[in-house]
């Protein structure tokens, strides 16, 4: 079996947190998600001498059975779906 992605690049609103570290509820596309498990965290510097700042993901479980990568924005603190796992 062989997993697909879809790069997304979508915001979302939080309805709740999990800590400071991640989203425990959020919504997207009029659908609402619940974070059941999570998995790795990672950070990436974007092109700096732009002016991009740091983003920080992590990859998500939801009571759906989805598996997303959020990414949180260090200069604006918003989330975003950056990739869906099918």
């Amino acid at each position: 079996m062989v997993a697909m992605t879809k790069s997304i690049g979508e915001p979302i609103d939080v309805a709740a947190m999990r800590g400071d570290r991640c989203p425990d509820v959020f919504l997207w596309r009029g659908d609402r998600y619940q974070v059941v498990e999570t998995g790795g965290a990672w950070h990436l510097l974007g092109r700096w001498w732009e002016g991009d700042g740091e983003r920080c993901f992590i990859r998500v479980l939801t009571d759906t059975g989805k598996t997303f990568d959020l990414c949180r924005y260090a200069s604006t603190e918003q989330w975003h779906v950056y990739r869906v796992w099918d």
